[in-house]
Parts: structure tokens; sequence; C-alpha cells
């Protein structure tokens, strides 16, 4: 469907009831460290998407109220309405598919589907150890910032503060794949897709798989490869770093864990990464 304003401020009713209705923005459901700002570079080589990270405002603060708060639907809803209405019909007149890929709404995603009516979801899913070895080294669950505040925490305190990192992370790991595999229940099946982030990085079928369910146009192999190889994301720690930042250059990957470690990952997260068929 071809509209004719070029800009916000000239679209009509209808194009505006039109969006809520009949239009698909793409949201991609993830933990977070799953890959997301790949995926995004990679669908903003598709010509007829425009895919965002984080686009403002970012809501880092929000996850652990919307995860702890999904009665008040009406609340979530307006914070979703209010956020993203004007960026998602910005993309709809310029007759792209809009995609967003920030980890911070995975627990809107029942008040997305329900105010956007004809959205999409892609959960992309990552092994526990090569997430909470990525979250560990970001210094998720230990850093004070404005991003930990948000972040999903236990709602048994006394619990949680018994645990360390790497149970945290894990737990982390599986309520948020759990809460998506709960909301999947809730979506018909063809408005969701759930793809492994380490097929997509490898598999030129995992990314036309992708594509082909958002209506995305094919992308270049090369263009595809120039994505695959170039590091995004990478831990960086700035000399001056704020002292509550708590990232660590030096810590394993998960098949150099000793048994200690990997058993506090499988007490939280052994039961649906083997429904994803990863061996851990």
């Amino acid at each position: 469907m071809k509209y004719k304003a070029k800009m916000i401020h000239h679209v009509d009713q209808k194009t505006i009831d039109e969006m809520y209705n009949e239009y698909s923005p793409v949201f991609i459901l993830t933990t977070g460290r799953s890959g997301s700002k790949f995926i995004t570079n990679l669908l903003n080589c598709a010509s007829n998407v425009i895919a965002y990270h984080e686009p403002q405002p970012r809501l880092q603060y929000f996850s652990n109220y919307a995860f702890h708060h999904q009665g008040e639907t009406d609340i979530l809803t307006n914070m979703i309405d209010a956020s993203r209405m004007e960026l998602i019909l910005e993309v709809l007149i310029k007759n792209k598919i809009y995609v967003e890929s920030n980890q911070c709404l995975t627990f809107f995603a029942p008040v997305i589907c329900k105010l956007f009516k004809k959205s999409r979801f892609v959960h992309v899913v990552r092994h526990t150890g090569d997430f909470v070895r990525s979250a560990v080294r970001k210094g998720w669950h230990k850093n004070d910032s404005i991003w930990e505040s948000g972040r999903v925490k236990m709602a048994d305190m006394d619990q949680w503060e018994n645990m360390d990192q790497i149970e945290r992370l894990s737990w982390l790991w599986m309520a948020t794949n759990s809460f998506i595999e709960s909301f999947k229940e809730q979506v018909d099946t063809h408005r969701i897709v759930t793809l492994k982030f380490e097929n997509l990085i490898k598999s030129k079928n995992e990314v036309k798989k992708l594509l082909k369910f958002m209506g995305a146009v094919d992308i270049n192999r090369e263009k595809i490869k120039v994505v695959r190889e170039k590091k995004i994301n990478e831990l960086f720690i700035h000399p001056n770093e704020p002292p509550g930042m708590k990232k660590v250059v030096d810590f394993p990957d998960y098949i150099e864990w000793n048994d200690e470690m990997k058993n506090k990952l499988k007490k939280y997260s052994e039961k649906i990464a083997k429904s994803y068929k990863y061996n851990l």
C-alpha cells in the first residue's frame, strides 16, 4: 500500500488506523547479548526494511517493571504507544517494514501484540552458557547503572541476594525465554518464529527464513558476508570507566568452565536449554 503523506504531520486518521490494524512491524524478542545489533545491521541491508537496535527512548529502566506487572496492561500499552507510535508511523509512510531488536521491549510483547494487531515477532535464542559469559564480561547484575536498575530480577529478593552472578544470569536467561514461550501460546503461529543466533550467523538459509517471515526482500550474499565478518558490540573498557561498571575482559568460554560453574548454570536453565537442543 502506498501512502501519500511524506511527513508525519500530514498523516490522516485513516493511515493511523491502518498502522494499528493492518501494518506489520516486527519485534525481535531476546534476552540481550544474542546478536540483536547484528540482526539490525543485517536487516538494514534489505531495501524495504528500516531496522532499529535501541531507538530512543530505550525503556531500559522499565524491563523489570514490565516483567512483574503484566496485569497492568493499560499502563504498559500506553508506555509503548507513547514511545513508539510516531516512529513506527514514520516508517509506515515510507512504505518500509519497521523492525526493532531492542531487548527492553521483550516484556512488552503481549501489549505490543494487541496494540499493533498484525505485528510480528522473532524469538532469537542463544546458548545459555554463551549468553552468560557475554553478560558477565559486560558486568550484567554487577554494574551500578540505569540498565542494571531496570534489569529483570527474581521477585524473592532474599533468595536473589544469595545468588552469585552466574546463577542470576542463568535465571535471567531461563525467565526471559520462559516468558517468550508463554507469549507464543497467546499468538497465532504465523505471527512468530523462533531462530537460533548460532544459525543466523552461519546459515544463509536461516537468514532467508527470517527475511521470508518478515516479507523483506532478499539480501545479496556478499552483503551478508560483510555484516557477519564485521565485529559488533565488542567489549570495550574505557580507561576512565566509572567505578560502578564491573566489566571483565578475561572470562572463560563455556567449554572451559569447571563443574561447579556449569552446575550453577544448569540449576536454572537446563530444562529449557534442552528444549532448544542445546548441550550443557
